[in-house]
């Protein structure tokens, strides 16, 4: 009697032991199906990140050269003016030198514009629902 009841005691707690392991793999697989997808928003997110700071970068840098044709734009005015009021005529060289480096800086302009509008450099990458993680069974 008290083996069959050892037995049953045994056999409770073996049960109990196995809802126990089923209980705490299923508890895995959630946390591990949370981590792949924690990952996976960390990811886009940083890509996002990434390209939020290029285009502030080039940004930055399309407005300095815009504001520094703007100047020499100015300056070349200014010096047309002063010629102008000296009655002098030998300016052509200077107005030649100002009118190479505003040539050069609407063709970087330019360049940095196209690239600027690109959006094939701007496009998050997707996994197409696909995720990394093997199955546990």
């Amino acid at each position: 009697m008290k083996d069959e009841i050892d037995l049953q005691a045994d056999h409770e707690m073996i049960q109990q032991d196995h809802e126990l392991i089923l209980t705490l793999k299923k508890q895995i697989e959630e946390l591990t199906n949370h981590i792949s997808v924690t990952e996976r928003d960390l990811g886009d997110t940083s890509e996002q990140l990434a390209i939020h700071e290029k285009l502030s970068a080039q940004h930055t840098i399309l407005s300095s050269i815009f504001y520094g044709v703007l100047t020499l734009i100015i300056m070349m005015g200014v010096l047309v003016v002063v010629g102008w009021v000296t009655k002098q005529t030998t300016i052509e060289r200077e107005m030649a030198f100002f009118e190479r480096i505003i040539l050069v800086f609407i063709g970087i302009v330019g360049g940095a514009v196209s690239s600027f509008f690109d959006v094939r450099n701007f496009t998050v990458n997707k996994q197409n629902g696909k995720n990394n993680t093997r199955d546990v069974d």
